[in-house]
Protein backbone atom coordinates (compact mmCIF):
# COMPACT_ATOMS: atom_id res chain seq x y z
CA UNK A 1 0.00 0.00 0.00
CA UNK A 2 1.59 3.29 -1.01
CA UNK A 3 1.80 6.29 1.28
CA UNK A 4 -0.54 8.15 -1.10
CA UNK A 5 -3.14 5.38 -0.73
CA UNK A 6 -2.92 5.53 3.03
CA UNK A 7 -3.54 9.27 3.13
CA UNK A 8 -6.44 9.36 0.68
CA UNK A 9 -10.08 9.45 1.71
CA UNK A 10 -11.42 5.89 2.01
CA UNK A 11 -14.77 6.44 0.31
CA UNK A 12 -15.38 2.71 -0.05
CA UNK A 13 -15.20 2.29 3.71
CA UNK A 14 -17.63 5.21 4.18
CA UNK A 15 -20.13 3.48 1.88
CA UNK A 16 -19.74 0.11 3.58
CA UNK A 17 -20.18 1.76 6.99
CA UNK A 18 -23.46 3.33 5.83
CA UNK A 19 -24.72 0.02 4.41
CA UNK A 20 -23.85 -1.73 7.68
CA UNK A 21 -25.85 0.84 9.61
CA UNK A 22 -28.84 0.22 7.33
CA UNK A 23 -28.54 -3.49 8.18
CA UNK A 24 -28.57 -2.75 11.91
CA UNK A 25 -31.57 -0.42 11.73
CA UNK A 26 -33.71 -2.79 9.62
CA UNK A 27 -32.66 -5.87 11.60
CA UNK A 28 -33.80 -4.39 14.91
CA UNK A 29 -37.30 -3.76 13.58
CA UNK A 30 -37.87 -7.47 14.38
CA UNK A 31 -40.04 -8.05 11.34
CA UNK A 32 -42.55 -10.93 11.43
CA UNK A 33 -42.37 -11.30 7.65
CA UNK A 34 -41.60 -14.74 6.21
CA UNK A 35 -40.69 -15.76 2.65
CA UNK A 36 -41.14 -19.41 1.69
CA UNK A 37 -41.17 -20.28 5.38
CA UNK A 38 -37.92 -18.42 6.09
CA UNK A 39 -37.96 -15.66 8.73
CA UNK A 40 -36.84 -12.42 7.04
CA UNK A 41 -35.54 -11.05 10.34
CA UNK A 42 -33.20 -14.03 10.75
CA UNK A 43 -32.02 -13.70 7.15
CA UNK A 44 -31.21 -9.99 7.55
CA UNK A 45 -29.50 -10.61 10.88
CA UNK A 46 -27.37 -13.42 9.42
CA UNK A 47 -26.42 -11.32 6.39
CA UNK A 48 -25.40 -8.49 8.70
CA UNK A 49 -23.55 -10.53 11.33
CA UNK A 50 -20.26 -9.01 10.11
CA UNK A 51 -21.49 -5.49 10.93
CA UNK A 52 -20.44 -5.06 14.56
CA UNK A 53 -17.04 -6.73 13.97
CA UNK A 54 -16.33 -4.30 11.12
CA UNK A 55 -17.40 -1.28 13.18
CA UNK A 56 -15.00 -2.34 15.93
CA UNK A 57 -12.24 -3.11 13.43
CA UNK A 58 -12.52 0.48 12.21
CA UNK A 59 -12.26 1.82 15.77
CA UNK A 60 -9.20 -0.32 16.50
CA UNK A 61 -7.60 0.61 13.19
CA UNK A 62 -7.73 4.31 14.00
CA UNK A 63 -6.16 3.76 17.43
CA UNK A 64 -2.75 3.26 15.86
CA UNK A 65 -0.48 5.88 14.32
CA UNK A 66 3.23 5.93 13.54
CA UNK A 67 3.75 9.27 15.27
CA UNK A 68 1.65 8.34 18.32
CA UNK A 69 -1.02 11.02 17.91
CA UNK A 70 -3.86 8.46 17.74
CA UNK A 71 -2.77 6.83 20.98
CA UNK A 72 -2.45 10.24 22.64
CA UNK A 73 -6.05 11.06 21.64
CA UNK A 74 -7.57 7.96 23.26
CA UNK A 75 -8.94 9.99 26.17
CA UNK A 76 -10.67 12.35 23.72
CA UNK A 77 -12.16 9.36 21.87
CA UNK A 78 -13.49 7.93 25.15
CA UNK A 79 -15.08 11.28 26.05
CA UNK A 80 -16.76 11.37 22.63
CA UNK A 81 -18.22 7.88 23.21
CA UNK A 82 -19.37 8.99 26.66
CA UNK A 83 -21.18 11.93 25.03
CA UNK A 84 -22.91 9.50 22.64
CA UNK A 85 -24.03 7.36 25.60
CA UNK A 86 -25.33 10.44 27.41
CA UNK A 87 -27.34 11.59 24.38
CA UNK A 88 -28.62 8.03 23.93
CA UNK A 89 -29.84 7.78 27.53
CA UNK A 90 -31.43 11.24 27.46
CA UNK A 91 -33.25 10.36 24.22
CA UNK A 92 -34.74 7.19 25.69
CA UNK A 93 -35.54 8.78 29.03
CA UNK A 94 -37.62 11.31 27.11
CA UNK A 95 -39.22 8.52 25.06
CA UNK A 96 -39.99 6.39 28.12
CA UNK A 97 -41.49 9.40 29.89
CA UNK A 98 -43.77 10.05 26.91
CA UNK A 99 -44.77 6.37 26.90
CA UNK A 100 -45.54 6.53 30.64
CA UNK A 101 -47.67 9.65 30.22
CA UNK A 102 -49.51 7.90 27.34
CA UNK A 103 -50.15 4.90 29.60
CA UNK A 104 -48.13 2.46 27.49
CA UNK A 105 -45.59 1.65 30.22
CA UNK A 106 -45.59 2.10 33.99
CA UNK A 107 -43.37 4.49 35.94
CA UNK A 108 -40.91 1.73 36.87
CA UNK A 109 -39.76 1.66 33.28
CA UNK A 110 -38.36 5.19 33.62
CA UNK A 111 -36.33 4.03 36.62
CA UNK A 112 -35.12 1.00 34.63
CA UNK A 113 -34.13 3.28 31.78
CA UNK A 114 -31.88 5.15 34.19
CA UNK A 115 -30.31 2.13 35.88
CA UNK A 116 -30.25 -0.70 33.31
CA UNK A 117 -28.08 -0.82 30.20
CA UNK A 118 -30.71 -2.44 27.98
CA UNK A 119 -34.23 -2.15 29.45
CA UNK A 120 -37.14 -3.45 27.42
CA UNK A 121 -40.89 -3.65 27.70
CA UNK A 122 -43.60 -5.70 26.05
CA UNK A 123 -46.85 -4.45 24.56
CA UNK A 124 -49.59 -6.08 22.52
CA UNK A 125 -48.64 -5.70 18.86
CA UNK A 126 -50.14 -7.19 15.70
CA UNK A 127 -52.41 -9.49 17.66
CA UNK A 128 -49.59 -10.88 19.83
CA UNK A 129 -46.87 -9.76 22.20
CA UNK A 130 -43.65 -8.39 20.77
CA UNK A 131 -40.71 -7.19 22.85
CA UNK A 132 -39.64 -3.72 21.80
CA UNK A 133 -36.07 -3.13 22.97
CA UNK A 134 -35.86 0.63 23.05
CA UNK A 135 -32.20 0.80 24.08
CA UNK A 136 -30.91 -2.71 23.38
CA UNK A 137 -28.12 -1.69 20.97
CA UNK A 138 -26.42 0.51 23.57
CA UNK A 139 -24.33 -2.50 24.67
CA UNK A 140 -21.98 -1.99 21.71
CA UNK A 141 -21.29 1.65 22.65
CA UNK A 142 -20.64 0.70 26.28
CA UNK A 143 -18.24 -2.04 25.14
CA UNK A 144 -16.36 0.42 22.95
CA UNK A 145 -16.12 2.89 25.84
CA UNK A 146 -14.66 0.19 28.11
CA UNK A 147 -12.12 -0.76 25.43
CA UNK A 148 -11.01 2.86 25.15
CA UNK A 149 -10.70 2.85 28.94
CA UNK A 150 -8.46 -0.21 28.77
CA UNK A 151 -6.38 1.37 26.00
CA UNK A 152 -6.02 4.55 28.09
CA UNK A 153 -4.74 2.53 31.07
CA UNK A 154 -2.21 0.73 28.87
CA UNK A 155 -1.10 4.08 27.43
CA UNK A 156 -0.99 5.74 30.86
CA UNK A 157 1.19 3.00 32.37
CA UNK A 158 3.34 2.84 29.21
CA UNK A 159 2.42 -0.78 28.48
CA UNK A 160 2.91 -1.71 24.83
CA UNK A 161 -0.42 -2.23 23.07
CA UNK A 162 0.93 -5.41 21.51
CA UNK A 163 0.20 -7.20 24.79
CA UNK A 164 -3.52 -6.63 24.25
CA UNK A 165 -3.60 -9.91 22.30
CA UNK A 166 -3.16 -11.74 25.63
CA UNK A 167 -6.72 -10.67 26.48
CA UNK A 168 -8.18 -10.67 22.99
CA UNK A 169 -7.07 -14.11 21.79
CA UNK A 170 -8.55 -16.13 24.70
CA UNK A 171 -11.88 -14.25 24.42
CA UNK A 172 -12.12 -14.96 20.68
CA UNK A 173 -11.14 -18.63 21.07
CA UNK A 174 -13.51 -19.31 23.98
CA UNK A 175 -16.37 -17.47 22.26
CA UNK A 176 -16.05 -19.44 19.04
CA UNK A 177 -15.56 -22.69 20.95
CA UNK A 178 -18.62 -22.22 23.16
CA UNK A 179 -20.93 -20.63 20.61
CA UNK A 180 -20.13 -22.63 17.50
CA UNK A 181 -17.85 -25.65 17.70
CA UNK A 182 -19.17 -27.39 20.82
CA UNK A 183 -22.83 -27.38 19.64
CA UNK A 184 -21.74 -28.75 16.26
CA UNK A 185 -20.41 -31.79 18.12
CA UNK A 186 -23.52 -32.15 20.25
CA UNK A 187 -22.20 -30.45 23.40
CA UNK A 188 -25.02 -28.24 24.68
CA UNK A 189 -24.07 -27.84 28.33
CA UNK A 190 -20.93 -26.97 30.29
CA UNK A 191 -21.03 -27.44 34.07
CA UNK A 192 -24.81 -27.47 33.97
CA UNK A 193 -25.06 -24.26 31.95
CA UNK A 194 -26.41 -24.12 28.40
CA UNK A 195 -23.82 -23.12 25.81
CA UNK A 196 -26.25 -20.68 24.18
CA UNK A 197 -26.63 -18.89 27.50
CA UNK A 198 -22.86 -18.77 27.93
CA UNK A 199 -22.49 -17.48 24.38
CA UNK A 200 -24.99 -14.72 25.07
CA UNK A 201 -23.00 -13.66 28.15
CA UNK A 202 -19.77 -13.64 26.15
CA UNK A 203 -21.23 -11.63 23.28
CA UNK A 204 -20.43 -8.11 24.60
CA UNK A 205 -16.78 -9.10 25.10
CA UNK A 206 -16.31 -10.16 21.48
CA UNK A 207 -15.69 -6.51 20.62
CA UNK A 208 -12.20 -6.59 22.19
CA UNK A 209 -10.70 -9.17 19.80
CA UNK A 210 -11.93 -7.25 16.76
CA UNK A 211 -10.64 -3.96 18.17
CA UNK A 212 -7.20 -5.56 18.63
CA UNK A 213 -7.36 -7.08 15.12
CA UNK A 214 -8.08 -3.59 13.72
CA UNK A 215 -5.14 -2.16 15.65
CA UNK A 216 -2.78 -4.83 14.29
CA UNK A 217 -4.12 -4.43 10.74
CA UNK A 218 -3.02 -0.80 10.85
CA UNK A 219 0.27 -1.45 12.60
CA UNK A 220 1.37 -4.08 10.08
CA UNK A 221 -0.55 -2.86 7.03
CA UNK A 222 2.52 -2.68 4.78
CA UNK A 223 3.45 -6.30 5.49
CA UNK A 224 -0.14 -7.47 5.10
CA UNK A 225 -0.53 -5.51 1.88
CA UNK A 226 2.56 -7.15 0.38
CA UNK A 227 1.20 -10.64 1.08
CA UNK A 228 -2.31 -10.28 -0.36
CA UNK A 229 -3.16 -9.58 -3.98
CA UNK A 230 -6.56 -8.18 -4.98
CA UNK A 231 -7.55 -11.63 -6.17
CA UNK A 232 -6.65 -13.20 -2.82
CA UNK A 233 -8.68 -10.59 -0.94
CA UNK A 234 -11.71 -11.22 -3.18
CA UNK A 235 -11.31 -14.95 -2.66
CA UNK A 236 -11.23 -14.55 1.14
CA UNK A 237 -14.30 -12.27 1.06
CA UNK A 238 -16.21 -14.92 -0.92
CA UNK A 239 -14.99 -17.68 1.41
CA UNK A 240 -16.13 -15.65 4.43
CA UNK A 241 -19.56 -15.07 2.88
CA UNK A 242 -19.98 -18.78 2.07
CA UNK A 243 -18.92 -19.70 5.61
CA UNK A 244 -21.53 -17.31 7.00
CA UNK A 245 -24.27 -19.06 5.02
CA UNK A 246 -23.08 -22.56 5.99
CA UNK A 247 -22.73 -21.62 9.66
CA UNK A 248 -26.19 -20.07 9.71
CA UNK A 249 -27.58 -23.31 8.25
CA UNK A 250 -25.74 -25.44 10.81
CA UNK A 251 -26.29 -23.12 13.78
CA UNK A 252 -29.40 -20.98 13.09
CA UNK A 253 -30.15 -18.12 15.50
CA UNK A 254 -26.67 -18.30 17.00
CA UNK A 255 -26.11 -15.67 19.72
CA UNK A 256 -22.51 -14.82 18.98
CA UNK A 257 -20.09 -14.23 16.15
CA UNK A 258 -19.41 -16.75 13.38
CA UNK A 259 -15.97 -17.74 12.06
CA UNK A 260 -17.18 -16.53 8.66
CA UNK A 261 -17.80 -13.10 10.16
CA UNK A 262 -14.17 -12.87 11.21
CA UNK A 263 -12.92 -13.75 7.73
CA UNK A 264 -15.49 -11.60 5.91
CA UNK A 265 -15.09 -8.52 8.12
CA UNK A 266 -11.28 -8.50 8.03
CA UNK A 267 -10.96 -8.86 4.24
CA UNK A 268 -13.81 -6.48 3.38
CA UNK A 269 -12.02 -3.94 5.55
CA UNK A 270 -8.66 -4.63 3.85
CA UNK A 271 -10.34 -4.53 0.44
CA UNK A 272 -11.63 -0.99 0.92
CA UNK A 273 -8.07 0.34 0.81
CA UNK A 274 -7.59 -1.18 -2.65
CA UNK A 275 -10.53 0.70 -4.18
CA UNK A 276 -9.33 3.77 -6.15
CA UNK A 277 -10.61 7.02 -4.69
CA UNK A 278 -12.54 7.90 -7.86
CA UNK A 279 -14.30 4.52 -8.19
CA UNK A 280 -17.66 3.23 -6.93
CA UNK A 281 -18.70 6.62 -5.57
CA UNK A 282 -22.08 7.35 -3.98
CA UNK A 283 -22.22 10.78 -2.36
CA UNK A 284 -25.35 10.05 -0.28
CA UNK A 285 -23.93 6.87 1.28
CA UNK A 286 -20.52 8.52 1.73
CA UNK A 287 -22.15 11.36 3.65
CA UNK A 288 -24.12 8.92 5.77
CA UNK A 289 -21.03 6.83 6.49
CA UNK A 290 -19.00 9.88 7.48
CA UNK A 291 -21.52 11.88 9.52
CA UNK A 292 -24.76 10.01 10.25
CA UNK A 293 -24.07 6.41 11.27
CA UNK A 294 -23.43 7.08 14.96
CA UNK A 295 -26.63 9.14 15.26
CA UNK A 296 -28.63 6.60 13.28
CA UNK A 297 -27.42 4.11 15.89
CA UNK A 298 -28.82 6.35 18.62
CA UNK A 299 -32.25 6.99 17.09
CA UNK A 300 -33.22 3.84 15.22
CA UNK A 301 -34.70 1.98 18.21
CA UNK A 302 -37.06 4.90 18.85
CA UNK A 303 -38.14 5.14 15.21
CA UNK A 304 -38.70 1.37 15.08
CA UNK A 305 -41.00 1.60 18.10
CA UNK A 306 -42.91 4.59 16.72
CA UNK A 307 -43.88 2.82 13.50
CA UNK A 308 -44.59 -0.52 15.15
CA UNK A 309 -46.98 1.25 17.49
CA UNK A 310 -48.58 3.45 14.82
CA UNK A 311 -49.17 0.51 12.47
CA UNK A 312 -51.06 -1.63 14.98
CA UNK A 313 -54.44 -0.74 13.40
CA UNK A 314 -53.13 -2.35 10.20
CA UNK A 315 -52.33 -5.68 11.87
CA UNK A 316 -53.95 -7.62 9.03
CA UNK A 317 -51.76 -5.99 6.39
CA UNK A 318 -48.38 -7.70 6.17
CA UNK A 319 -47.31 -5.19 3.51
CA UNK A 320 -47.94 -2.14 5.72
CA UNK A 321 -46.67 -3.62 8.98
CA UNK A 322 -43.68 -5.62 7.86
CA UNK A 323 -42.51 -3.99 4.62
CA UNK A 324 -43.56 -0.35 4.78
CA UNK A 325 -42.95 -0.30 8.55
CA UNK A 326 -39.18 -0.92 8.64
CA UNK A 327 -38.58 1.24 5.55
CA UNK A 328 -40.54 4.15 7.05
CA UNK A 329 -38.71 3.71 10.36
CA UNK A 330 -35.38 3.72 8.53
CA UNK A 331 -36.32 6.90 6.64
CA UNK A 332 -37.26 8.65 9.89
CA UNK A 333 -34.03 7.42 11.47
CA UNK A 334 -32.00 9.01 8.66
CA UNK A 335 -33.94 12.28 8.96
CA UNK A 336 -33.39 12.44 12.73
CA UNK A 337 -29.69 11.62 12.37
CA UNK A 338 -29.27 14.26 9.65
CA UNK A 339 -31.14 16.89 11.70
CA UNK A 340 -29.10 16.16 14.80
CA UNK A 341 -25.87 16.32 12.82
CA UNK A 342 -26.87 19.75 11.46
CA UNK A 343 -27.70 20.85 15.02
CA UNK A 344 -24.25 19.80 16.26
CA UNK A 345 -22.58 21.56 13.34
CA UNK A 346 -24.55 24.70 14.10
CA UNK A 347 -23.54 24.56 17.77
CA UNK A 348 -19.90 24.05 16.81
CA UNK A 349 -19.99 26.98 14.39
CA UNK A 350 -21.49 29.26 17.05
CA UNK A 351 -18.86 28.16 19.55
CA UNK A 352 -16.05 28.93 17.10
CA UNK A 353 -17.58 32.31 16.26
CA UNK A 354 -17.85 33.17 19.97
CA UNK A 355 -14.20 32.26 20.55
CA UNK A 356 -13.17 34.36 17.58
CA UNK A 357 -15.04 37.38 18.96
CA UNK A 358 -13.46 36.93 22.39
CA UNK A 359 -9.94 36.63 20.98
CA UNK A 360 -7.93 39.86 21.40
CA UNK A 361 -7.23 41.76 18.20
CA UNK A 362 -3.64 41.62 17.01
CA UNK A 363 -2.30 45.12 16.41
CA UNK A 364 0.46 45.91 13.97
Amino acid sequence: MTQETVKRENNALRIITAVMMLFIAVDHYYSQLTINGADVHDIVRSMGSFVIPTFVLISGYFCFSKDGHAEANIKKKAIHILLVILIFKITYLILSTILWIAGIVDFNYIIEELLIVSPQYVFDCYGGTVGIMTSQPIWFVYSLFLIYGLWFLLYHFKIDFKWSWLLAAPILIVSLLVAEFLPLFGVWEIAGMGVDGLAGNLYPFITLPFFVIGYYLHKYKERIDERFTNGMIWMMIIIGAVMLCVEEYLRPNNQIIYVGSVVFAVFVFLGTFRVPEDRARCSVLEYMGKYLTIWMYVFFAATNFIFRYLFQPYADSMLICEVVGPLAALALDIVLAYSFNLFLKSMSAKKKAAKKEQAPEVTA
